[in-house]
């Protein structure tokens, strides 16, 4: 298929969710570690230089999705703002838990600082919201159901790709029983419902 440049701003928007539906794809079938910026170029039929109008970077596609889920993953959680509900609706969303896992070593490189500030504006706003609900729910300060919706993110952040290794650990596991493949959402919840204990206790 012979490249268009698109030209009206309603062609360009179209264009930039193909983009990332593309990108999306990929990283649901192979991990956003492993996605480059020419297999995304490749799934949506454009060269990498012409993708580069759209977004820039591979960083800046993939953080761009991050927020989306993110603000999905928010409203999810605010639904059930307690250990359990926090922990179901990671567990329920293992590309945000593979995003956040990437954010601050990958993501948040080869993007501006520009970029980089509105993100992370957005970000912790979403954090705040939901830390109110949280507080409600659990009866903490709400400065102490932020740590715990921080925490929330960060544990997953580290736990998603230590339960999700690749296919030869996975094997390893398999044959030695006693190198246990952790569990994401057991591991989460136990680990959460420690931090809430403790701030409560502090408190």
């Amino acid at each position: 298929m012979a490249y268009q440049r698109a030209r009206s701003p309603e062609h360009k928007e179209e264009r930039r969710e193909a983009i990332l539906a593309a990108a999306h794809e990929l990283a649901r079938e192979a991990s956003v570690r492993n996605v480059s910026l020419g297999d995304i170029a490749r799934r949506v039929g454009l060269a990498k230089s012409n993708l580069l109008r759209y977004f820039q970077s591979r960083e800046d596609i993939f953080l761009t999705l991050l927020l989306r889920e993110w603000e999905q993953w928010s409203e999810a959680a605010a639904a059930a703002p307690d250990a359990a509900g926090l922990t179901r609706t990671l567990a329920e969303r293992p590309f945000f838990c593979d995003l956040v896992g990437e954010q601050s070593a990958v993501l948040e490189h080869n993007v501006s600082g520009e970029t980089v500030r509105a993100f992370r504006a957005t970000s912790i706003a979403l954090v705040h919201v939901l830390a109110a609900e949280v507080a409600a729910a659990t009866g903490l300060r709400e400065e102490d159901a932020f740590e715990v919706v921080a925490a929330a993110l960060l544990l997953a952040a580290g736990l998603y790709p230590l339960t999700n290794p690749a296919p030869h650990v996975i094997a390893i596991y398999a044959e030695e029983p006693g190198l246990l493949q952790p569990e994401f959402e057991g591991r989460l919840r136990n680990l959460l419902d420690a931090v809430i204990a403790g701030f409560r206790t502090r408190a």
